[in-house]
């Protein structure tokens, strides 16, 4: 009889004991007690939804990083592809009135002032133009020519909008620069742009975005 009577404790510690290493695994304890799971305390002092939650908090973390790796290397790609492709600058030798320039330097700081290098890349886009058996060989001509350049003559209110336009300095020394041959910021097949809303153009393929424009190009004139 007292042997069976200590079969039987033995029987019981054998199962608390089982009991008790199972239930210190947190995975294990939430499977085999999952209405629990969030009011017992794990091993490390915490609850299992403190640990749910830190768990959750971590992917997203990791998410974010990625995130912002690949929105790094996508910037440094595209400054080296800039760098790599940028057309040759070029003198501007025909010659251009202090008028004309005026009206230039107008027109291009209502295409983009965001800065030097938004005005840069719009008067670089004028002489890859002009450069271009497309278009004519007259810069003021490639300014003036119907339907392109709605800071120079918008044709839905029929007004010339960048006569009241006042550049500011940045804008007048990327437009000297460039005139002058000593900058451009443009490949010489980048002939085209559009508003930043304008994420694609159809029949265009998308360059990138400069200042508040996203330039456009066409595979025949690369």
């Amino acid at each position: 009889m007292n042997r069976k009577k200590h079969g039987n404790y033995r029987h019981i510690l054998l199962v608390l004991g089982l009991w008790f290493f199972w239930f210190q695994n947190v995975s294990a304890s939430q499977m085999l007690f999952p209405f629990v799971a969030d009011d017992w305390i794990s091993f490390e002092g915490r609850t299992f939804l403190q640990l749910q939650q830190e768990k959750k908090q971590t992917e997203i973390k990791k998410q974010r990083n990625h995130k912002k790796s690949n929105e790094k290397s996508n910037k440094i790609s595209n400054k080296k592809k800039v760098k790599e492709t940028m057309a040759v600058p070029v003198k501007y030798d025909n010659e251009i009135s202090a008028g004309d320039r005026q009206i230039l330097y107008k027109v291009v700081s209502m295409e983009c002032d965001t800065g030097y290098e938004g005005s840069l890349a719009v008067i670089s886009c004028m002489l890859n133009r002009l450069e271009s058996d497309k278009y004519p060989d007259d810069l003021m001509d490639v300014v003036r020519e119907k339907a392109q350049f709605s800071a120079y003559y918008d044709k839905k209110t029929e007004t010339y909008p960048y006569i009241d336009r006042n550049p500011s300095q940045e804008c007048i020394q990327a437009v000297d620069d460039a005139l002058a041959g000593k900058k451009r910021n443009l490949p010489s097949y980048i002939m085209y742009f559009r508003a930043s809303s304008y994420k694609k153009l159809k029949g265009y393929k998308k360059y990138g975005q400069i200042g508040d424009n996203t330039y456009f190009y066409k595979e025949e004139d690369r």
